[in-house]
C-alpha cells in the first residue's frame, strides 16, 4: 500500500493505514475521528498549512538577503554613501546644524512695489537665473535677476520701480510680462529640460485654461492654449523633476522617448501632457470621473504620480500601466503632496492642522487584531487622540462608533509633524531630502509664517516669524521652495512668497 486514494477510505499517512471513512449518519452523535466532516476539517487545515508553507517560500526566494553586515569597512561604506539612514547623527544632528546658521531675517530677491499688486506665485530657472512670477490675480511675469558679481552700467536714477537686484533696474516695468490668464491662476510650473512655462486658471465666469509656452523663445502671448472639456476647476499642476531618471529597462520605452511630462488637476479627473522632442504638446485624460475633486499631485518616481483628493484619498498612477488605484486616506482634505527621502514617503500637508509623513508600504493599521478599543499605544488614533479632536463630555455612543469606523479607515501616518493649517488650501510645503528639512507655510493669525522640521524625527528645527507690523502687507505662503546655490558657492537657501514679493533665506 503505497498511500494512494481509494474511494470510500482515508489514509493515515502516520499509522500507514487505510481507514473507512464513516459517512454523517453512521457518525452521529459519536465523536468519530475517521468520519466524513472530521476529514473534511484535516483536508481543510491541509490546504492552508500548504499556501502557508508556499507563500512563505515565495518571500524568502524574492528577499535580497544582505551579506555581511558586520562588516567594519561594509558598515563605513554604507554610512559614505549615505544608504543606512539609522545613524543619531543623521537623523538628528545634521537637519538641526543645516539650519542653525541660517538667519531669521529675510533677505529680499523682488520687493513689492508700492502701489503694485502682490507676487502669488513663483518658480526659477536655475540656469538663466530668471525668476517667473504670479503678480495679482493672473498676470504672468518674469524677470531675470543680476548675478553677485555683475555690476550696472550707465546706473539712472533710482525710483520707487527700481530694484538694485535686478538685472533690467532701470527699466519703469517691474518685470516682463509673459501673458494672462482670463482667471485667477492656480499654478505656475517651469520646466528647466526644455524652457516651457506652464500656468493654470481656477476659472470663473470663464472656463479654466491651461498655458504651455516657451518664454525664454517666444514673444508675449506666443503659446498654446488649451481648455479641458467638462473641466469647472483646475487645482494643480505638477511636472515631473529632471532629477529622475529611468530605469534601465525603461531607457528605450516610449515613455522615455518624451521630453516633459505635466500632470494636471482637473477637477475630478487628471490629464498628463507630454511634449515630444519636437516640441508638440500632447495630452489625454488618464484618470477619470473620481468621486471626489484632485486638490494635489507630486511625482515620486519616473513614472509614479501621487494624487490628493478632497476626501483625503491618495491614488497612485503608473504611466506604465495607465492604471490607478487607493493606497492611502488622510483624514481631512489634501492640500499639498511632496515626496519625502525615498519614493515610498510621501509626506501629505491637509487642513485641520495636519501634516503627516506616510508610507505606501503600510498603509493599514499597526496591529493586526483589531479591537474595539482606541487604547493602541503605536498608533496614530488612539483614544487620547480623539479627545483632543472632540473635547468635552461627549464620549456617547454614536461619537465612539464613529471613531472606531475612522480609527479603521485612515491610515496610519509613520510620523507627525507641528503644523499650523486650519481652512487654507493654499499654503505651500516643500521638502530637501539631502538636508532631510520640510518647510511648510502656516496660518498668519499664529504669528509663525513658515515652519522647518525634521523629516526623520518630526521635531521643528527653525521656525520664521513675520517680524513687520504691518499685517496688512501679510500675505499667505502659497510658494515655498528649497534653492541650490551656484556652483563653487555652495549651500541651500529657502525662498518663500514674503509681504508681497520674494524673499530668501540663507546663511
Amino acid at each position: 500500500m503505497n498511500g494512494q486514494a481509494l474511494p470510500g477510505f482515508y489514509w493515515d499517512s502516520e499509522k500507514k493505514k487505510y481507514f473507512k471513512i464513516q459517512s454523517q449518519n453512521a457518525a452521529r452523535g459519536l465523536d468519530l475521528k475517521y468520519s466524513l466532516d472530521n476529514i473534511r476539517k484535516e483536508e481543510r487545515k491541509e490546504r492552508i498549512q500548504n499556501a502557508t508553507n508556499a507563500r512563505s517560500n515565495q518571500i524568502r526566494k524574492e528577499r535580497v538577503v544582505r551579506r555581511n553586515q558586520n562588516s567594519f569597512a561594509y558598515s563605513h561604506v554604507e554610512r559614505e554613501i549615505g544608504t543606512r539612514r539609522q545613524s543619531y547623527y543623521l537623523q538628528n544632528t545634521w537637519p538641526d546644524a543645516c539650519t542653525s546658521g541660517i538667519s531669521s531675517r529675510p533677505a529680499d530677491v523682488i520687493s513689492r512695489r508700492p502701489s503694485h499688486a502682490p507676487i502669488r506665485l513663483f518658480d526659477r530657472d536655475p540656469i538663466s537665473k530668471t525668476v517667473y512670477i504670479v503678480q495679482g490675480s493672473n498676470s504672468v511675469g518674469k524677470q531675470r535677476l543680476r548675478a553677485d558679481e555683475e555690476t550696472l552700467q550707465d546706473e539712472p536714477d533710482l525710483n520707487e520701480y527700481t530694484d538694485p537686484r535686478l538685472w533690467n533696474a532701470w527699466d519703469l516695468r517691474p518685470w516682463d510680462e509673459v501673458y494672462r490668464t482670463t482667471s485667477t491662476t492656480s499654478s505656475l510650473c517651469y520646466m528647466p529640460a526644455t524652457g516651457a512655462l506652464a500656468a493654470t486658471s481656477y476659472g470663473s465666469d470663464r472656463p479654466p485654461e491651461i498655458w504651455l509656452t516657451d518664454p525664454g523663445r517666444d514673444d508675449s502671448y506666443v503659446g498654446e492654449r488649451y481648455t479641458p472639456k467638462g473641466c469647472s476647476t483646475i487645482w494643480a499642476a505638477a511636472a515631473r523633476p529632471t532629477t529622475f531618471s529611468p530605469s534601465p529597462g525603461l531607457a528605450n520605452s516610449v515613455a522615455a522617448s518624451y521630453a516633459e511630462h505635466l500632470a494636471i488637476a482637473a477637477s475630478s479627473a487628471m490629464l498628463l501632457f507630454t511634449r515630444s522632442e519636437a516640441g508638440a504638446w500632447n495630452s489625454k485624460i488618464v484618470v477619470k470621473s473620481l468621486t471626489s475633486d484632485v486638490l494635489a499631485l507630486e511625482w515620486i518616481s519616473y513614472t509614479t504620480i501621487a494624487l490628493g483628493c478632497r476626501d483625503g484619498t491618495i491614488r497612485l498612477y503608473d504611466t506604465r500601466s495607465g492604471g490607478s488605484s487607493h493606497v492611502l486616506s488622510h483624514p481631512y482634505p489634501i492640500s499639498k503632496l511632496k515626496r519625502a527621502d525615498d519614493e515610498t514617503r510621501l509626506i501629505c500637508s491637509g487642513l485641520q492642522d495636519t501634516l503627516f509623513l506616510y508610507d505606501i508600504r503600510s498603509p493599514r493599521l499597526s496591529r493586526n487584531s483589531p479591537r474595539r478599543t482606541f487604547n493602541y499605544d503605536n498608533h496614530h488614533y488612539n483614544e487620547s487622540y480623539f479627545k483632543t479632536l472632540y473635547p468635552g463630555n461627549r464620549d456617547h455612543s454614536k461619537r465612539r462608533k464613529l471613531n472606531y469606523q475612522a480609527f479603521m479607515s485612515w491610515s496610519q501616518p509613520v510620523l507627525s509633524f507641528a503644523h499650523a493649517n486650519r481652512d487654507e488650501l493654499d499654503l505651500d510645503i516643500d521638502v530637501h531630502a539631502r538636508l532631510g528639512l520640510v518647510a511648510a507655510g502656516q496660518d498668519l493669525s499664529t504669528g509663525t509664517a513658515i515652519r522647518v522640521s525634521n523629516i526623520w524625527t518630526g521635531k521643528t528645527v527653525k521656525e520664521f516669524r513675520n517680524q513687520s507690523e504691518k499685517k496688512d502687507v501679510w500675505e499667505k505662503i502659497r510658494s515655498l521652495k528649497f534653492v541650490e546655490r551656484d556652483e563653487g558657492v555652495g549651500g541651500v537657501e529657502l525662498w518663500s512668497c514674503w509681504n508681497g514679493g520674494i524673499a530668501k533665506f540663507c546663511c
